[in-house]
């Protein structure tokens, strides 16, 4: 073959793809045919639609309106120029084209615009993996009368298992499994997800890119439906009062709830895992204070590094444990505005919020009455801060978010790397199996404390008179069927049974009703437990050497693990043996938890404590009063015994000399 008869079959190759609508169950096809096998991702999305044909007949637009009834649906899914040859793959890519019948502005560069697809199979041909895939702009329809009508996207092909789509798929017959897309509105904090709901069948090549170069295109699409779940998923979280890792710790339970039709559990037996994905990070520390001085004195410093030596003009600081005392106050953490106040200095301070009045925590109390934050209110101090970005920013939300929020790490407990996924910061997934993937909420009274333990974490007096929450350590799995009984009794001993907030105790009771009217199940997917840290931090504000002022129980500061974009992937169901996964259909959305003062603050002792200790010291002296001449006489001994012990050894010198005379 000659260079310019090769040259003319490069120019004249015909590509004919299958293009398939999805409404509801209808799956028409269709085909559509372009000259040429090079510059596919800026073909015109309005003469690629026209030029095509639906069922045989030509796309008509009419049958595609504005109209704001309307949700968004992929309207045909395109393979092109595949080869079985690798070097020949140049062209290969495959292709959505969206119908947008509202007319949205979609945010086409923001990295939550992804497709869901099957990327594994399992010996059946079935698919038994699912992950979410980018997707790239290509162009959108911008005549005057269809202005932003229809989008045209590009799957981009990431490697999972070291495989691409092309590494995936028979070259006799190309399948793939579409659940849904994922896109971003502008304007909108997270992606909405549309249900396709297909598999795409493929044979035949493009013309030139088969086994017979010279052959005219063979290409074909066998269309069909694909089962999903549709979930609406919501958002609750538990905090237990005590943690084994002590003082300040609490077990902190983040879980989401949805309900699945009774004929999934009918058909394919025990929802035994579920899938999911999201971004992990652990807040730094957050002020919260009801001193409105200090709150001013510190918002004005915030994601400032004051540096080694601070502005004597700016006379505070804030500590964990504060000990006055010598020239400078010494603290078990600390924070100020120069360091000149608190020993053990921290670095920049990046979160401050005011409250009213701080309060122990008390899990059935309204948050802000008792000094806490709600997760709106951290929400949007995260979304909107922009003092700082020496850290970058984290790779989600178009890169609004700064890094600077928030620490290097998570939980070393929660880090895990396994055939089922990786739970890191940043990044994570993970396919949890309700009866490997147990959960442990390990409490202070199970970590077998000491007296002396209790008393340096609780206090004396609490420890004297068994002030310590009583709570035991319980093992969870991570998904759980919600029954009847379980929501029986007060709202409080549901959110103690079921490990929820209390304040959606009643939110999860609607929820389990209608379920059960529809004939639904109700799950619970634990699917994260984190440590929560609350501790009460004294104010120091400085008056000169000597005259430091220490306010106690106006201020503490807290960390907690926060979730953004979290989603779920898919259900995975077990009976007889046979698993059988099913992709989901839901929305992402973000975790971030309100944030709850102390379970323990300073405060001054009440009338009836200074009563009781005066009474337990008068019975103590009663008690000790036959042996007190005793013991008198042993500490006066003791106190006595050293200047003996030195009258002594004078004596023996002075005796030792005069024998020498």
């Amino acid at each position: 073959m000659t260079t310019t008869i090769r040259n003319r079959l490069v120019l004249l190759l015909v590509l004919i793809v299958t293009v398939v609508g999805i409404v509801l169950t209808a799956v028409p096809s269709t085909a559509l045919a372009e000259e040429g096998g090079v510059a596919f991702d800026g073909t015109d999305v309005l003469n690629d639609l026209t030029s095509s044909t639906v069922n045989g007949e030509k796309f008509d637009l009419k049958n595609y309106p504005f109209d704001e009834e309307k949700q968004i649906q992929v309207l045909s899914f395109v393979e092109y120029c595949y080869s079985y040859r690798a070097n020949q793959r140049g062209n290969y890519g495959l292709y959505i084209y969206v119908y947008n019948p509202q007319g949205l502005n979609l945010d086409t560069d923001n990295k939550g615009n992804k497709i869901q697809m099957a990327v594994k199979y399992d010996s059946d041909g079935k698919p038994a993996d699912y992950a979410k895939l980018p997707l790239v702009f290509c162009g959108k329809s911008e005549q005057a009368d269809y202005k932003n009508l229809f989008y045209k996207f590009k799957v981009q092909d990431v490697a999972i298992d070291a495989k691409t789509f092309a590494d995936r798929v028979n070259s006799n017959e190309r399948r793939y499994d579409v659940s849904g897309i994922e896109l971003v509105t502008y304007g909108e904090k997270n992606a909405k997800e549309y249900a396709v709901n297909a598999t795409y069948k493929f044979t035949g090549y493009a013309a030139g890119y088969g086994p017979d170069g010279n052959s005219k295109s063979t290409l074909m699409c066998d269309a069909g439906g694909l089962e999903t779940i549709t979930l609406d998923v919501q958002h609750t979280f538990y905090r237990t009062k005590t943690s084994g890792k002590g003082a300040g710790y609490q077990n902190q339970i983040d879980t989401v709830y949805f309900t699945v039709p009774q004929k999934y559990f009918d058909i394919y037996g025990t929802l035994q895992r579920i899938k999911a994905e999201w971004y992990e990070y652990k807040t730094k520390d957050i002020i919260v204070t009801s001193n409105e001085d200090f709150f001013n004195a510190v918002q004005a410093n915030i994601g400032v590094d004051i540096g080694a030596y601070g502005d004597e003009d700016i006379g505070y600081g804030a500590g964990e444990n504060v000990t006055m005392g010598n020239l400078t106050p010494t603290a078990d953490w600390a924070w100020n505005l120069g360091n000149w106040i608190c020993a053990n200095k921290d670095g920049t301070l990046f979160y401050i919020f005011k409250t009213d009045n701080i309060e122990e925590y008390d899990p059935y109390a309204d948050v802000t009455e008792i000094g806490g934050v709600t997760s709106n209110a951290l929400y949007e101090y995260i979304e909107n801060y922009d003092k700082t970005f020496n850290g970058g920013t984290l790779p989600i939300k178009d890169g609004t978010i700064s890094a600077d929020l928030f620490e290097d790490d998570i939980d070393d407990h929660r880090k895990m790397n396994t055939e089922f996924g990786k739970i890191q910061q940043g990044y994570s997934y993970y396919d949890f199996d309700a009866d490997v993937d147990l959960q442990k909420l390990t409490s202070w009274q199970d970590s077998d404390p000491s007296f002396w333990d209790n008393w340096k974490a609780w206090g004396l007096w609490d420890t004297i008179f068994g002030n310590i929450p009583q709570e035991e350590s319980r093992t969870i799995s991570p998904i759980y069927i919600v029954q009847d009984a379980d929501l029986q009794g007060s709202d409080e001993e549901v959110s103690e049974r079921l490990l929820v907030n209390y304040h959606d105790v009643s939110a999860i009771k609607e929820c389990y009703n209608k379920a059960k009217a529809a004939n639904e199940q109700m799950v619970l997917f634990r699917f994260a437990t984190s440590d929560y840290y609350s501790s009460a931090v004294d104010i120091v504000e400085y008056r000169g050497i000597l005259k430091d002022k220490l306010i106690e129980g106006e201020a503490y500061r807290a960390q907690e693990s926060v979730f953004f974009d979290f989603d779920i992937i898919q259900l995975t169901f077990h009976k007889d043996g046979v698993y059988t996964v099913i992709p989901v259909v839901s929305s992402p959305i973000d975790i971030v938890n309100a944030i709850t003062p102390p379970v323990q603050l300073p405060s001054d002792w009440e009338w009836w404590q200074i009563l009781i200790a005066v009474a337990l010291f008068i019975l103590l002296i009663v008690i000790l009063f036959p042996i007190l001449p005793y013991v008198v006489r042993l500490v006066l001994w003791m106190v006595l015994l050293p200047f003996r012990l030195i009258a002594a050894i004078f004596k023996a010198i002075g005796t030792a000399v005069k024998k020498k005379e």
